[in-house]
């Protein structure tokens, strides 16, 4: 919908039934994805402005409690003809019900010997997109990107495939199964006389990426560039929830940086 004022509105939501995923187990058995649903929301404001903003929010959730939320607002300034300054923020949050932990043997005939082990995931996603482009003059420009990165995922309510097309879990921790967390994090699953480990698979990670470049038409049809990228990035097997600070703080973490000076020549036929 476009207002008067020119600033757009869009919303749409969709609906997915259950149906049957080869890949959820990774070259296992077939396995039912619940039924969902989703929602989203967009607005942005008249391109006429030099300061333009749209948001983006969207929202879902599925019949075995999973759910997802995001939202992404973006700022755009353009206060003169040299420069101009974008800002994206992102924010994701999802609860899945269905992620891929490990394949072990000892499982029943219903899935083929084998034990498809799933898990609840609780995933934070904090990022930020900066986009500089600033001209000192026709030949002479400067173009920047960093991306601040931070993420963290929790893992809870083990537990294996009961036959192959199905849905629900044979959570660990129940129906005569035992679930224990060892010192180093890991975790030993007892089922009867059986018993095996799980590693460990919450994460935490920060990373920063940016490039700045340098161009300049030095003669016409000739150009030089000068490049510094760098690529920072730290990851520790923690899973505490991620915060915005971690994002920031990617910018400190340990990493690499290139630099590289490119340059072309045109020669003009005789």
């Amino acid at each position: 919908m476009t207002w008067p004022n020119f600033w757009e509105t869009q919303f749409n939501g969709s609906v997915n039934f259950r149906s049957q995923d080869m890949r959820l187990t990774r070259g296992g058995p077939s396995m039912e994805r619940p039924q969902s649903w989703r929602t989203n929301l967009q607005v942005e404001s008249s391109n006429a402005s030099r300061t333009r903003g749209e948001i983006s929010i969207g929202y879902g959730w599925d019949e075995d409690r999973g759910s997802g939320f995001e939202v992404g607002p973006e700022v755009t300034f353009q206060p003169g003809s040299r420069w101009q300054l974008s800002i994206n923020p992102r924010y994701e949050r999802e609860v899945g019900t269905q992620q891929f932990v490990a394949t072990r043997n000892g499982g029943p005939a219903a899935t083929y010997g084998q034990r498809y082990i799933f898990a609840r995931i609780d995933r934070s996603t904090y990022s930020t997109q900066v986009r500089l482009s600033y001209t000192f003059r026709p030949d002479l420009n400067l173009d920047f990107y960093g991306e601040p990165f931070a993420a963290s995922g929790r893992h809870s309510g083990f537990g294996e495939l009961t036959a192959a097309r199905a849905r629900l879990l044979r959570v660990y921790g129940t129906d005569g199964t035992t679930l224990a967390q060892a010192p180093d994090g890991s975790y030993i699953v007892t089922d009867g006389a059986t018993n095996f480990t799980l590693s460990n698979r919450d994460f935490n990670t920060r990373s920063f990426r940016s490039n700045l470049v340098l161009r300049w038409e030095w003669r016409p049809g000739s150009t030089m560039y000068l490049v510094w990228q760098q690529d920072r990035s730290a990851d520790q097997t923690i899973g505490s929830r991620a915060t915005a600070g971690d994002m920031f703080g990617s910018v400190g973490a340990r990493g690499d940086h290139f630099f590289a000076i490119k340059t072309s020549f045109w020669l003009a036929p005789k």
